[in-house]
């Protein structure tokens, strides 16, 4: 939002801090659980002389907010029940006291997190929560920070849902006029008709222009905007103030407005894409799933960026990922991954995985590749670097992340990886072999990598360098 006048901005502060304070308000009679479905929006109308649509958005807010806290603390505690389990093992494997004794606290601190999650789940409660960030309040506590800084911390954001049978969001409206945009807000003063005063405030939608071409560069925000209102489709619009800044975030279903149509597609084959914390590794494969060529996006930058730079050069990757399948007019396939922090691992692999923004580029991958109508398969990320590896690496001489890239591309056509007839020959003794041919596909590469690691090939590299030694293969 720019060019805010002084008493525009005390409306929207107000605004800002009485409905911050309706869904503090709202939260915590939701879990005090006293109140009754439907009296609670006409409580905070009532309370702090908002309209009810206004009180149903601050008391939706904050059942969403309860339901993801109540969502993670499931989570949370299934993560540290599978903590527990893996520490008890390694005691019984223990054998030094040294090392017994370092378990034994690890196990108990685990023990107690999930008794801590655990009488959460059965009382049906959660977590106590501070509005404006813990973090913030300790600073606040030790005067670091100022009280009007710290109200400004909890009071920042108003956010307002979307009606169709309104043509938008009556409390928080786009109008473009002219060709410029403001945003109509509703405020809490009324009208001689008991109605709120409305304001309007210019509004910046991006609209980069080239320099040398004169053309648009990205994606044209603000002709995206007006398609979209002429539909008269609901769309929700979120403020939020940060460093003295309002910034409006508003949120609308393009499918409104454009078709979705799969121009590049398996007909012309895929490519796979393997996620990594320092790159992507792309394999394309042609109409018969046969492979063609491989190359590895590395942007190592990635591991140790600032967020904004670091979303900027997830950005540019998906870009040159989407314009590599436009190229080669073929479906993109990428694992559909869903990573659980239920394993204790060594601080540098922890800062490493906790780095690894694997979500934002699947999500932005996911999103470009449908306005770019592009094809897209979300497939099992199951034992795809393993297979890789041990199947396809030696054969197109490919590393273990452009291996794992092909079988995701594989999956995209529906083919089942078969274990090599070689594997199970060097790995297996013959009596093993009925009961092994038994086993579902998932089991079977279980086994097969169980069984080279306990012959020296537990890491890529040693696999991948001395293979022929490992199977016993002249």
């Amino acid at each position: 939002m720019i060019n805010i006048s002084n008493e525009y901005l005390d409306e929207i502060s107000e605004l800002m801090t009485v409905f911050s304070s309706a869904k503090r308000f709202a939260f915590k009679r939701l879990n005090e659980g006293k109140i009754k479905k439907g009296e609670l929006e006409k409580l905070i109308a009532h309370k702090y002389g908002i309209n009810i649509r206004q009180s149903k958005d601050a008391a939706q807010a904050a059942r969403q907010m309860i339901a993801s806290q109540k969502s993670l603390i499931k989570d949370y505690y299934e993560n540290y029940a599978r903590k527990v389990k893996a520490i008890e093992k390694q005691l019984e494997k223990a054998k030094s006291q040294k090392k017994t004794h370092a378990l034994t606290k690890k196990l108990e601190k685990r023990k107690k997190k999930q008794e801590f999650y655990k009488n959460h789940i059965d009382n049906d409660t959660i977590p106590k929560i501070i509005f404006g960030g813990r973090n913030n309040f300790i600073r606040r506590c030790k005067g670091l920070i100022s009280n009007e800084e710290w109200k400004s911390l909890r009071d920042n954001n108003y956010y307002s849902r979307g009606d169709k049978t309104k043509k938008g969001n009556p409390n928080l409206r786009i109008v473009i006029t002219n060709n410029m945009a403001f945003l109509e807000i509703s405020t809490l003063e009324k009208n001689e008709n008991n109605k709120a005063v409305k304001i309007r405030v210019p509004l910046y939608l991006p609209q980069k222009l080239s320099k040398k071409t004169g053309k648009i560069n990205g994606r044209n925000y603000r002709q995206i905007i007006s398609d979209y209102l002429l539909t008269g489709e609901a769309y929700q619009v979120e403020l939020i103030k940060k460093d003295d800044k309002i910034y409006c975030h508003i949120t609308i279903d393009e499918s409104k407005i454009r078709e979705y149509k799969e121009e590049f597609n398996l007909f012309n084959g895929v490519i796979g894409v393997d996620t990594n914390p320092d790159g992507l590794a792309l394999t394309r494969l042609d109409k018969d799933g046969n492979y063609k060529w491989s190359v590895y996006l590395k942007e190592s930058e990635l591991l140790y960026a600032r967020t904004d730079r670091r979303e900027n050069l997830c950005g540019e990757l998906i870009r040159n990922v989407v314009n590599i399948a436009k190229s080669e007019q073929c479906a993109i396939a990428f694992e559909d991954l869903k990573f659980k922090n239920d394993k204790d691992v060594k601080s540098k692999f922890a800062r490493t995985k906790h780095q690894f923004i694997y979500g934002k580029l699947l999500s932005m991958l996911d999103t470009r590749a449908i306005r770019e109508n592009i094809q897209r398969f979300k497939v099992k990320p199951q034992f795809t670097s393993k297979i890789g590896l041990y199947k396809y690496c030696h054969q197109y001489g490919l590393d273990v992340h452009n291996g794992a890239a092909l079988v995701i591309a594989r999956r995209a056509f529906g083919f089942n990886e078969k274990i090599p007839k070689v594997l199970k020959t060097k790995l297996l003794e013959k009596s093993e072999l009925e009961k092994f041919n038994k086993q579902v596909n998932w089991k079977k590469w279980s086994i097969i990598n169980q069984r080279i690691k306990k012959k020296g090939g537990e890491y890529p590299s040693l696999w991948l360098k001395h293979r022929k030694l490992l199977l016993n293969i002249s």
